[in-house]
């Protein structure tokens, strides 16, 4: 689930496979780019840009399971504004 104290994850938003997936998801045409465990805005402008650059303007959805993005109301609203939907997951 959510962890708020004790610490996050160190890895990056978007793996090499989640950048080549958008880049299939840009050619068949998907409506909804799903970017998992975002920490910050930029993550999710990143995918959009990433998305773009593919052809592809899909709505972004974030999927909030990091304790970085939900630690603060600012790093909260950072996501919110850089998304079109938000998903708050319950983690494994």
């Amino acid at each position: 689930g959510i962890n708020k104290l004790g610490g996050g994850l160190s890895a990056e938003a978007l793996t090499d496979k989640d950048k080549a997936d958008i880049v299939t998801a840009a050619k068949i045409g998907v409506d909804y780019l799903a970017v998992s465990v975002p920490r910050c805005g930029e993550d999710l402008n990143y995918a959009r840009r990433l998305a773009r650059d593919a052809g592809c303007d899909a709505k972004i959805v974030a999927k909030v399971e990091r304790a970085e993005a939900v630690c603060d109301q600012d790093a909260m609203d950072d996501v919110i504004l850089a998304s079109d939907v938000v998903m708050v997951a319950r983690g494994d």
